[in-house]
């Protein structure tokens, strides 16, 4: 999930930073309050930003080496054995 900076002006959301994706590629836009300051929406992006970094650090300090190279990919093959599927 990526968060851009935008503003939204005659009906349509204008980015403040170039976007790749492929077109059609579905978005959730969320509308921030107008009365929120940009000092309180970096501060909020600072203790966000925070937030994420933690949460990175377990994931990283809890993963293992399995030897499975397809583990994420057929995951329904290992936890539930389902067959394989070619994607």
């Amino acid at each position: 999930m990526q968060s851009i900076k935008g503003i939204f002006k005659d009906g349509v959301v204008h980015l403040s930073e170039p976007v790749f994706y492929p077109e059609s590629h579905p978005v959730i836009i969320t509308f921030l309050d107008v009365a929120t300051s940009s000092k309180t929406v970096n501060e909020q992006e600072a203790k966000n930003q925070g937030e994420w970094d933690k949460l990175f650090s377990v994931i990283e300090s809890c993963q293992m080496e399995t030897g499975i190279s397809d583990l994420a990919d057929q995951h329904d093959y290992y936890l539930y054995g389902t067959p394989k599927h070619d994607d």
